[in-house]
């Protein structure tokens, strides 16, 4: 069967977090077509980002602004207005690999439904890009028990000592929360399997007003000696019910965040090193790095990592 007059877009491919190709969270960018009169609709946009098939995909609308980029973030399921991986995806885009000569240094800015998101290059030699993280954070009152986490992860009952262990529960903002779940070494992070029928935590354990989106589970072991970068790292693995992430910028930048105002010090700053992914066969190499102001407040906090391009081609823009 031969299409005629059907409208492609073009379309690349990125491994985030990482500057190995194949290892790393892939992204899918999408650009938009000129022309407002072809403009997609949001569910034409979903069809797409359901075709790839990746944690995320993001559109990215056309120039109108020189220092400024607009995309649109996607998952299978549906629009969101911010997540890491995409976030770093496109910073390193536009500063690091696009060949439109209206790129490069001079975006300093992407345009998301969560707001304007300040962009930088980092380390011109590595291609390191940082994205300023929007925060409004908030330590929750409750606490999930470590018989909860046994129910939903069984593997992890034999780790445990103490049976009175409890986790905290954080949001970087309204909508974007994290359960963190530190574990005693690297064999408890490995036998870290999907959560049984894949159950999601309930946003009940939230605070009142606070139980919008999702709540990832993040599995952390900290002060871990890294055979790549000879260095100590935080290494993590992400589940959200029975899905895991091979590289998840927000629960990384929210984990930097809570252990920030927990133990660090008025007016100083903090940088940490996650790396994800390794039980997946995709390491991801996180960056971030957190200030606190002279109250002990979050000041700024400041996503970093690489992406390399993978693939490129056209996709075909669905039937209305």
């Amino acid at each position: 069967m031969i299409i005629l007059n059907m409208t492609h877009l073009k379309f690349v491919t990125l491994d985030v977090f990482t500057s190995t190709p194949y290892f790393g969270n892939p992204l899918a960018v999408v650009f938009l077509p000129d022309d407002d009169s072809t403009a997609l609709t949001q569910s034409q946009k979903q069809t797409i980002a359901r075709e790839f098939n990746l944690s995320e995909s993001i559109f990215v609308h056309p120039v109108r602004e020189k220092s400024k980029r607009t995309i649109d973030i996607f998952t299978t399921d549906c629009e969101i207005p911010f997540a890491g991986h995409p976030t770093i995806g496109a910073a390193s885009w536009f500063l690091s690999h696009s060949v439109n000569p209206a790129d490069g240094d001079g975006v300093t800015t992407l345009a998301t439904k969560s707001g304007d998101i300040p962009i930088s290059v980092q380390n011109r030699e590595t291609k390191h890009v940082a994205a300023q993280i929007a925060h409004n954070t908030r330590i929750h009152t409750a606490r999930f028990s470590l018989k909860e986490l046994v129910r939903l992860h069984p593997t992890l009952g034999p780790f445990f000592t103490r049976p009175d262990v409890t986790f905290p529960l954080f949001s970087i903002v309204n909508g974007m929360s994290q359960l963190f779940i530190e574990l005693p070494s690297l064999e408890a992070l490995a036998a870290v399997t999907p959560a049984t029928g894949g159950e999601l935590v309930s946003a009940d354990y939230l605070d009142e007003g606070w139980g919008s989106g999702l709540i990832c589970v993040y599995f952390i072991v900290r002060n871990v000696e890294d055979s790549v970068t000879k260095k100590k790292v935080i290494r993590s693995r992400m589940m959200l019910g029975a899905l895991e992430d091979a590289a998840t910028g927000s629960a990384a930048s929210g984990l930097a965040a809570y252990l920030t105002l927990t133990e660090g010090k008025a007016g100083q700053n903090y940088q940490y090193h996650v790396v994800q992914g390794v039980e997946m066969g995709r390491r991801s190499d996180i960056g971030v790095g957190v200030t606190l102001d002279g109250d002990k407040k979050i000041e700024q906090i400041v996503l970093t990592g690489t992406a390399v391009s993978v693939s490129e081609g056209k996709v075909l823009v669905p039937a209305h």
